[in-house]
């Protein structure tokens, strides 16, 4: 299965110019965030409340913590109805720059999936930079796949029907700990839904270039997002990272959904483009007129919902 969707070129879509304009104004009114890291992470939170107003009702929701080595890390289990027999789970990580989320940053979308699809949604957090650069984040994730494989049941888990993904920052972990299992070490990983994802270390591509100036993120700020989570400029060539040179056979099916607009859209493009070479199913949507953060504006943008309804169709296709 190789299917690709591409947009022709554009502006921004009304909706979304709408729903930008919604998030500036709340911005606004929480004030400036408060000095340091921790008061950026708790502004980029607050700013995501009204967004996640609303939506469909779970059955059950849990917080809790995975172990993993020397720590632990949080996780919200969306389970939209209840069930005798086990259930996929779709493992999905926040993005956030590598910097600020949480596993509720994108509760709204969450919910708005797992009562789509009818699986179970896991919302993995992990360690942030400037604290803990990269690969840690990528090696705690894969102790998480795996303790959820061998433990999930306890939440009505099918651990052998694992899907994987995330958005942005939480797209290229999530993928980099599939690459790190490798081979037979993804059998039960059935699956990978990516959305804007960071794929490699470019920060000079056409659409970088193009649409970095005055955008979240910018330009700009991807070369300094780089230099924090990758502070050895040796690490770049790391797959687990620059993840067009991974090995396409080490991955299952792939759903990469793109924003025409965003200065990410070329790595996802490459990301496809490496899985068709390789003759890998996937399935690549460009979803037109559309920025970065498109996703996690589902209240009032159409497209962004519709992202959620074709993320919910692959993995409904492909976690059988």
């Amino acid at each position: 299965m190789s299917v690709d969707r591409q947009a022709p070129a554009s502006q921004v879509h009304p909706q979304l110019a709408q729903a930008l304009g919604i998030d500036q104004q709340l911005r606004q009114d929480l004030g400036p965030a408060e000095g340091g890291i921790d008061g950026m992470r708790k502004h980029a939170e607050l700013a995501r409340r009204w967004w996640n107003e609303g939506g469909p009702a779970m059955a059950r929701e849990i917080e809790a913590v995975v172990p993993v080595t020397g720590a632990s890390v949080r996780v919200v289990v969306y389970v939209p109805t209840v069930s005798a027999t086990l259930r996929p789970a779709y493992l999905y990580l926040h993005g956030g720059g590598f910097k600020v989320g949480g596993p509720r940053s994108n509760d709204r979308m969450l919910r708005e999936l797992a009562a789509t699809w009818g699986g179970i949604v896991v919302s993995v957090d992990y360690v942030k930079i400037p604290e803990v650069a990269f690969p840690v984040a990528v090696e705690q994730t894969v102790q998480v796949y795996q303790w959820l494989r061998s433990n999930g049941a306890a939440w009505g888990i099918d651990g052998e029907r694992l899907a994987f993904g995330g958005s942005s920052s939480g797209a290229s972990i999530s993928l980099g700990a599939t690459v790190q299992l490798g081979g037979e070490g993804t059998a039960f990983l059935r699956a990978g839904v990516l959305l804007a994802g960071f794929f490699d270390t470019d920060a000079d591509s056409e659409s970088m270039r193009r649409f970095g100036k005055d955008t979240v993120p910018s330009q700009q700020s991807v070369r300094a997002t780089l230099k924090q989570y990758l502070p050895d400029p040796a690490l770049r060539a790391d797959p687990r990272v620059n993840l067009v040179q991974a090995d396409p056979r080490l991955l299952p099916p792939l759903f990469i959904a793109a924003a025409e607009l965003d200065v990410l859209r070329d790595s996802s493009r490459r990301l496809a483009a490496m899985m068709k070479a390789a003759g890998r199913p996937h399935q690549w949507v460009e979803y037109q007129g559309m920025t970065h953060r498109f996703a996690g504006y589902s209240r009032t943008v159409e497209t962004a919902s519709r992202c959620i309804g074709d993320m919910a169709a692959f993995l409904a296709q492909n976690m059988r």
